[in-house]
């Protein structure tokens, strides 16, 4: 759909681009339901995000969400980024790979999280009930099967994807921070009947081999 050529014609872009969403109207926070992360239903919201107004309550809801498109995920992120709404990103059931990076991100770096009200807002919220982000490295899927970067065999495919990898690297590797990974003494001990290695630990070497990592919420 072309949105700004339905704006020229008619001035009506932002409702013909909310009917394209789940959209609920349960408080004072619009909820709109991103079910994944692809041009379908970013595109849309990212439209929504740009028409709102300053202060305008918009909660994104990712339920039960599978991810999707970095690059979405990329556009998603700059538009909240510049949005003048007051956003709040919320997880139900579980959120995975792009979905995981889109709440991860704005839990560590919150937009305006005092509220000041000349300004938008985005921060990520607990969930009302348990959740889980499921997060890996970016992976490209064939039918059943999937690879990851160092699985193309073109060095300059490789190099185009890397950006993408890099931005999963560093939000994962701040999240382990966030959580004291560089407060850990060792990342392994011994005792008399076994060697420990440490929970963070554990979720580094898993992530580092192209596994998925699960984050309760």
């Amino acid at each position: 759909m072309e949105v700004g050529a339905i704006a020229e014609q008619d001035g009506t872009a932002i409702e013909s681009v909310v009917s394209q969403l789940h959209v609920v109207h349960s408080d004072d926070r619009e909820t709109i339901e991103l079910a994944c992360i692809d041009p379908a239903s970013v595109g849309p919201l990212i439209q929504v995000l740009q028409d709102a107004p300053l202060g305008k309550k918009i909660r994104i809801y990712l339920r039960a969400n599978p991810g999707g498109n970095v690059g979405q995920l990329q556009d998603l992120i700059e538009a909240l980024g510049r949005t003048n709404a007051d956003v709040e990103i919320a997880v139900g059931r579980f959120a995975m790979s792009c979905a995981a990076v889109l709440w991860l991100w704005f839990a560590l770096d919150p937009i305006n999280p005092k509220n000041d009200q000349s300004e938008g807002r985005v921060v990520s919220v607990n969930p009302l009930k348990p959740a889980v982000l499921m997060y890996h490295r970016p992976r490209w899927p064939n039918g059943d099967y999937y690879h990851f970067i160092d699985d193309f065999k073109n060095k300059t495919i490789r190099e185009s994807v890397r950006e993408q990898v890099d931005m999963f690297d560093e939000l994962f590797y701040r999240y382990l921070d966030h959580q004291g990974f560089n407060g850990v003494h060792a990342a392994t001990y011994s005792n008399d009947h076994a060697t420990f290695k440490h929970v963070l630990q554990h979720q580094l070497e898993t992530y580092q081999s192209n596994k998925d990592c699960f984050i309760p919420l």
